[in-house]
């Protein structure tokens, strides 16, 4: 599936909460491309997962953002091998861009067979798979 390019504002980064799940598939791919990254990436990598992932929404609530969510530059550090889920961040009409600059270039249809298709695999968080090993 091809979708459009983001304009990298980051207005829909408060969509990237903890608990992502994906699927074995996806968090290999994930993983094949941490070990890709060179010495200065995986510091940086590194750096990112150490920051405090909370964010304060007021009124007592807050939420805890994706383990790979870059807090201090507003982007994700694993954004090539992000999952299904957080590739249609934007592109379908019940998560979609923030500031209405991404077109939806997924038809309805289309993305509700997608993911019917992908609520039937196995899918987990990020850290259930790397508990696995």
């Amino acid at each position: 599936m091809e979708l459009s390019v983001c304009y990298g504002c980051d207005a829909c980064g408060l969509r990237c909460a903890a608990g992502v799940p994906a699927t074995q598939e996806e968090w290999a791919g994930l993983r094949r491309y941490v070990e890709s990254l060179n010495a200065a990436g995986r510091r940086e990598l590194a750096r990112v997962e150490g920051q405090d992932k909370t964010v304060d929404l007021g009124d007592g609530v807050s939420v805890t953002l994706c383990r790979y969510r870059d807090m201090e530059h507003g982007r994700c550090a694993v954004y090539p091998a992000r999952p299904l889920v957080c590739r249609l961040l934007g592109h379908v009409e019940w998560m979609p861009c923030p500031i209405e600059k991404v077109p939806r270039t997924v038809r309805t249809e289309d993305a509700l067979a997608l993911m019917r298709a992908y609520a039937q695999t196995d899918r987990r968080t990020f850290e259930e798979w790397e508990a696995e090993g």
